[in-house]
Order: C-alpha cells, then structure tokens, then sequence
C-alpha cells in the first residue's frame, strides 16, 4: 500500500492555522468518513473527541463501525456497505490496535476507500513502523515511534446515578403467589428508563453459590455504601441497603405482599410495591425520589428507627434461656412414615453424617 507519510505530523498547528485551515475546508466539499472498532466505551468517547474537532474544524463526516453489531450503539452510525466511496476524501481510523490483518479483515473498507487521504488515530500499531504504516497522517496512541495519552483523556467524564440491583431467586414456599419474574421486568424496565448504571448484587453466601462472587456481608455492604439507590425484590437486599442509609425501591415478589412489604411498614419505608400494581411512572417517580436528598435523608432515618426500635431485644433473648422444653409443640412437626421409607431415610440421615465426618 504506497502512500505519502507525513510520520511528523502531531496537530493542526495554531489557532490562526485553524481558522484559515476551517475557512478552507468550509470552501471545498471535502468530507470524512470515520471507522473503527468503537467496541467500548473508550472507543467511543475518542470518537466523539474527532468529531468535535472535525465540527470546529466545518469537516462535514459520516461514521461507520467495522461490524454491523456495533450499529446499534448510535443511530446515526451507517452501515459501511451502503457508503458510496467516492463522496468521501479522508478516511480516519480510529482507536484499537491495528495490524496488516486488520486491513484485509475489513476490505469492505480499506479496498474501497483506499483513495481517501489515511488518518490513524488513537491507534496502536502493532508492526514497526518502517515495516507497516499506511497512513498519510498517523496521530498513533503507541508506535515503535512514540506513545501519547489515551484521547479519551480529553473527554469530560459524565455522571449518572449508580443503582444496585438485588433480586430474589423462586420461593417456591410461595407457590403461585410468587411474582419474581414480574417485580424483575418491571425494575430492569425502570433501570433501563432512567440511563442509570447498574451494578447487580447477591447476598448468597459463600462465593461459590453467589452469583457475583461477594463472599461475605463486608463486600456487600461496601458495594451498598458506595450506591446512590438499590432496587430490589429481596428483604436483606432492602435491609441491609437502609442500614447503610441508601434510599431503596423495593418490589414485594409475593402477590398481596408478604415479608418484604411486612418490614418496609414497620420500618417507615414508603417506598415498596405489588408487581401487580405498580406502574412504570409509579417507578420513576419512585425514583426520583429516592435520588433526591431528601430521599437520602429519609433513608437514614429509617436506619436510626430501626436500631432504636430493636433496644431491649438483648433482655428478651436472655429471657429465652430460661424457657423449658414442651415437646408436645412437636408432636405433629413430622408426619409419620411407614416402615420402609423410615429405614431409607434413617439411611440417607447417616450417609450425610459420615460424609460431614470424614470432611473434618
């Protein structure tokens, strides 16, 4: 691939440069095409970073990723097979390594665009470049030439609020009560509505059986600490997120509500709901709420009602000591078995008691 290499070109020059090199492009009908990966969000906030200098700079530009997957991240992005190459006069690659491979890899692009004036950015080229640059202009992130910072540097970080979400598996003790699948859709809908970020959490123990690898109640509760709201469907989920004085949206999993909706009212906490009733604005208003302050203002006072109102738990425990057994309570705890089935679970009782022993 022979082309020119302007290997010492690093910017546009000064301000005036970039007013009489604007005024130029403005005049021509020059237009750029922009490619790449754009597979994370790196990728993307660089992109963003050439656009916004294309826009200062009046370059009038389209942008197409690699794979028709990545269409899907802007709707403004178009489908490369669609282009027509010859109203196009620069090509910017953009972010990701990039390799000899890459170029036959995406032919659709590099052999129809080849006309186009090459600019690499914020890429890492694999090959030295005495052996591999097919650029006109490269403005690498790392060569065998030079290393810069990552543009993405450039990009003012966005916030948004962080939620976590904790969820309920099947309680099958509830039988057709149970509405898991509803309260879930419903608060994955409310995620999704609100642009927040997510962070999904577990209170199994131990590592091996939760979901997200969290092993004990100091993992959860740090990641708790660290949330602006949590959603969930689990009692603990809720508990353990207002202790932490983190405003919580919880949805009752059990139709007519049971343990979760239970302790949300002795609580104080207003914010809990039926799957079967709660709309998607009754949702976001929920929200809303819970990220305002005095949201997170109510969560902490909920927490300081429920310590205050466990005071004298200490005493009735001890009292509990003195209680005398009534195996009467009992009698009728364990339906009776027949002979057979007795013998097989008697059994079964000392299989799991020899595999516990031989674990010791």
């Amino acid at each position: 691939m022979a082309c020119r290499r302007l290997a010492g070109s690093n910017h546009f020059g000064n301000s005036r440069d970039m007013s009489e090199h604007h005024q130029s492009i403005a005049e021509t009908n020059q237009r750029a095409l922009l490619v790449g990966h754009f597979s994370t969000v790196g990728d993307v906030e660089v992109l963003r970073q050439t656009e916004r200098q294309l826009q200062a700079l009046g370059m009038a530009y389209d942008v197409t990723p690699y794979t028709d997957a990545r269409e899907a991240v802007d709707s403004t992005w178009l489908n490369r097979f669609t282009l027509d190459p010859t109203r196009y006069s620069h090509l910017f690659v953009i972010c990701g390594p990039f390799t000899p491979a890459m170029a036959v890899q995406h032919e659709s692009i590099f052999g129809r665009f080849k006309h186009c004036v090459h600019i690499g950015v914020n890429l890492t080229m694999v090959e030295a470049l005495a052996t591999f640059n097919p650029f006109e202009v490269l403005l690498e992130r790392d060569s065998d030439r030079t290393v810069r910072a990552d543009l993405s540097f450039r990009e003012a970080p966005s916030r948004v609020p962080v939620i976590g979400l904790c969820l309920t598996g099947f309680q099958r003790e509830y039988g057709d009560r149970h509405r898991g699948a509803l309260a879930e859709e419903k608060l994955r809908r409310l995620i999704k509505n609100s642009g927040a970020a997510v962070i999904e959490m577990d209170t199994s123990v131990p590592a091996a059986m939760n979901r997200f690898g969290l092993s004990n109640a100091a993992q959860f509760e740090s990641i708790c600490a660290r949330l602006d709201a949590m959603l969930t469907t689990q009692l603990h989920g809720m508990v353990l997120a207002l202790k932490n004085g983190i405003p919580t949206i919880a949805i009752d999993p059990v139709a007519g509500g049971d343990k979760v909706t239970r302790q949300a009212h002795k609580l104080g906490w207003r914010e809990v709901f039926e799957p079967d009733q709660v709309s998607d604005d009754d949702l976001l208003a929920a929200l809303t709420r819970c990220l305002s302050e005095a949201g997170r203002a109510d969560a902490g006072l909920v927490r300081d009602r429920a310590i205050a109102s466990l005071d004298g738990f200490d005493e009735e425990l001890a009292m509990a000591l003195q209680a005398r057994p009534d195996p009467g309570l009992r009698d009728d705890l364990i339906p009776k078995v027949g002979m057979v089935l007795g013998l097989r679970k008697r059994f079964k009782a000392w299989k799991r008691r020899r595999r516990a022993q031989s674990r010791v």
